[in-house]
């Protein structure tokens, strides 16, 4: 192997897929990125066998075709600290040599043929979506599913793919996220599946290996037991995870009747205000709302009390009701609009939060959260 790459396109392609390698793992072979030259390209891969991503570029000038293993660990920070500038690489033996002006670095590779097959994408029915919707639905689900590794369906996120329309939702018990957008796709029919939450995170990067002439589209490809997404010239194929999936339309509440519609920034600033004092171990913040107004204050075992007040548009009878503040931070820096909903029913059922647009009208995001119990309830 012998080629000649530009340092910001090798750095561009190394960026893409070198998280996906494992730090630690019991198969040193999977520290490895594999790098293969041939036919005017070059294709980058990693894998931790649940998550693969592989990228590639046209951008090289190839002397001679190869395929090589290099640990990942000592080869991509180098890659990442030269100056631009042209990066000779060069394989002798078992060992490779990367040249770029001045600095050189030459590092064992490992046996290639030890390096677990790669999956094929299955290019059939793909679905194509626009990118950055698909990783806003993403960001709006995935604070909420479970890292309990009892229930790995809860470690998951649900896909309900429908004719004309897409709905993701993520749980751990205690909060639920629903995201759901209108599609204008051909789907041959309904279809539920699991996909791991560690592989989606991975839809940004691949995503952000797109030339300008590009569509700003990821296409969807489902497999029996994977799901995968091609954008640009990267491929990212992430496990499904068996399930089921709890029946989550059974817990969202029907009855909330007490709609508080806040400003999201004044909210998530006397919420980080009033959460400097609060409990430790049970996180807890109290909000109590009454007409036109909401009173936030947390309370901390040695004593310390803080307290803050936030104009809202509210009507209804006041009440109270305590929330771990830190679920409440995640809700609102995972949504984009400027206003959200915050429907109540009583301090001891789950409430839900709605943001919603400057017309009033909601966005197809819907969070629930379970309260905490106030002293005296």
């Amino acid at each position: 192997m012998k080629f000649e790459i530009q340092q910001e396109d090798l750095q561009k392609a190394l960026d893409v897929i070198a998280n996906v390698v494992p730090a630690k793992t019991t198969l040193p072979i999977l520290t490895c990125v594999l790098m293969e030259v041939a036919d005017d390209r070059l294709v980058l891969s990693a894998t931790n066998l649940d998550i693969s991503i592989t990228t590639s570029t046209d951008k090289v000038d190839i002397k001679d075709a190869g395929k090589v293993a290099i640990p990942a660990v000592k080869f991509v920070p180098f890659v990442r600290s030269l100056r631009s500038g042209t990066v000779k690489i060069a394989q002798k033996g078992e060992q490779i040599s990367l040249v770029s002006g001045k600095s050189r670095l030459t590092e064992n590779t490992m046996n290639v043929e030890e390096y677990p097959k790669l999956k094929v994408l299955e290019e059939k029915d793909g679905l194509d979506l626009e990118a950055s919707l698909l990783i806003d639905m993403v960001a709006e689900t995935s604070y909420s599913v479970s890292k309990d590794e009892t229930r790995p369906a809860l470690m998951g996120i649900l896909w309900e793919v429908r004719p004309d329309s897409l709905t993701l939702v993520a749980t751990d018990a205690h909060r639920l996220a629903r995201s759901a957008r209108d599609m204008d796709w051909t789907v041959p029919g309904d279809r539920n599946m699991i996909v791991d939450t560690a592989g989606l995170r991975h839809l940004p990067r691949i995503a952000a290996d797109q030339d300008e002439s590009d569509s700003g589209n990821v296409t969807v490809f489902m497999g029996e037991n994977q799901l995968s997404f091609r954008s640009g010239n990267s491929v990212l194929h992430t496990r499904l995870l068996e399930g089921p999936f709890p029946d989550y339309n059974a817990v969202i509440p029907k009855g909330n009747d007490k709609d508080v519609t806040i400003d999201k920034a004044d909210f998530a600033q006397a919420i980080r205000r009033v959460a400097i004092t609060a409990d430790r171990i049970t996180s807890q913040i109290k909000l109590g709302v009454e007409s036109g107004r909401m009173e936030l204050s947390a309370r901390g075992t040695e004593g310390s009390q803080a307290e803050d007040e936030i104009s809202v548009s509210y009507e209804g009878d006041a009440m109270e009701i305590g929330f771990n503040y830190s679920y409440l931070q995640d809700i609102l820096k995972n949504i984009k609009s400027e206003s959200i909903v915050l429907s109540l029913n009583d301090s001891q059922s789950a409430a839900l939060i709605k943001p919603v647009d400057d017309e009033g009208a909601e966005t197809g995001v819907l969070c629930l959260l379970m309260p905490l119990r106030l002293a005296g309830d």
